[in-house]
């Protein structure tokens, strides 16, 4: 265990709808408490160590690909990352 703490907020969970959809997130999730710098940080550095970054779940049966965008917060103790967005990929209707 990293030691690292991930949520998803209650507004990226709503986006996930479908239990195929949950299911991904949720292994993101686990994933993003062993490793939580994946994907690429957008915009410059903050002097706090902070960063939002952004990753992606590839398609796979019914569940489109899903941009997810996060914040990776090292200090104070415990490390913590926030899943705050989740977009499926262009063309999928999101109703």
């Amino acid at each position: 265990m990293s030691g690292v703490i991930a949520a998803v907020t209650v507004r990226a969970a709503e986006r996930a709808k479908t239990p195929e959809a949950e299911q991904a997130l949720e292994t993101l999730r686990q994933e993003l408490e062993q490793v939580p710098r994946l994907g690429v940080v957008l915009g410059p550095p903050r002097q706090d160590g902070s960063e939002v970054r952004k990753t992606r779940i590839e398609p796979r049966g019914s569940v489109p690909g899903l941009a997810v965008a996060y914040v990776y917060t090292p200090a104070p103790p415990p490390p913590t990352v926030a899943v705050v967005a989740l977009t499926p990929d262009d063309g999928v209707p999101t109703e």
